[in-house]
Formats: C-alpha cells, sequence, structure tokens
C-alpha cells in the first residue's frame, strides 16, 4: 500500500496467500448472495458462519506471525545492543 496514503488499497499490494483469502472471501460472498436472494436463509446463515470462522482464523494467523516477528526483531535488537557493552 502507498504509505502516504493509507487508505488506498489495491490487490497489487497482496501477497499471494493474502490474494487467496481475498479470493475465497469474495467467493463466499457472492455465494453467499445467491442463497438470500433463493430465499435459502439457512444456507446463506451457514456461509455466514463459514467466512467467520475464515476471517477470525486469518486474522489469528496473522497475529502469530506478527508476534513471531517482533520476537525476533527484538531478539535481534538485544544481541546488538549487548555487543557494544
Amino acid at each position: 500500500m502507498n504509505p502516504t496514503k493509507p487508505e488506498v488499497f489495491s490487490l497489487d499490494d497482496l501477497d499471494n496467500g493474502e490474494q487467496t483469502i481475498h479470493n475465497v472471501i469474495a467467493a463466499l460472498d457472492y455465494i453467499k448472495s445467491i442463497a438470500e436472494a433463493e430465499g435459502e436463509t439457512e444456507v446463506a446463515e451457514l456461509i455466514g458462519a463459514t467466512f467467520t470462522i475464515c476471517l477470525n482464523t486469518y486474522s489469528l494467523t496473522k497475529r502469530l506471525q506478527l508476534r513471531e516477528k517482533i520476537e525476533r526483531d527484538m531478539g535481534l535488537k538485544a544481541q546488538i545492543l549487548s555487543r557494544r557493552n
């Protein structure tokens, strides 16, 4: 994303994994809209629940990746500081 305009979003900003997640979300949203249009409320609710599970799993995975990166970076910084002393 453009750091000077954080509100600007492009699919080009996504890596392959994020692009796949985006495609899955778009597909679920499309299928859910068809189910709603056909009056299939139970199917639409099931798709909504599936979406929620996907989103929660994605968020958890991203948080864990960020935590691991921070821990690695902090460990590296601690090693650099200890070498100076």
